[in-house]
């Protein structure tokens, strides 16, 4: 039972790593580049997109394949 709590919040850090690596690096990036838009995967089933709208926001879409 506990192992499963810990296995939880690992996860849980993981993905708001990943949330945070994206939503602030890969965003940075894109703006110092000033590019349209950028797509990164990490190989284990979270993929990103992020892309400039016509309004000139940025529309961020975060994806996950997790093995249960």
């Amino acid at each position: 039972m506990a192992a499963d709590v810990i296995a939880e919040n690992e996860a849980s850090a993981k993905k708001l790593g990943w949330e945070a690596f994206v939503k602030q690096d890969v965003l940075n990036f894109l703006l110092g580049h000033n590019l349209q838009a950028i797509t990164v995967d990490d190989g284990a089933g979270r993929k990103a997109v992020i892309k400039r709208t016509s309004k000139g926001d940025y529309s961020v879409q975060i994806t996950s394949n997790e093995i249960l």
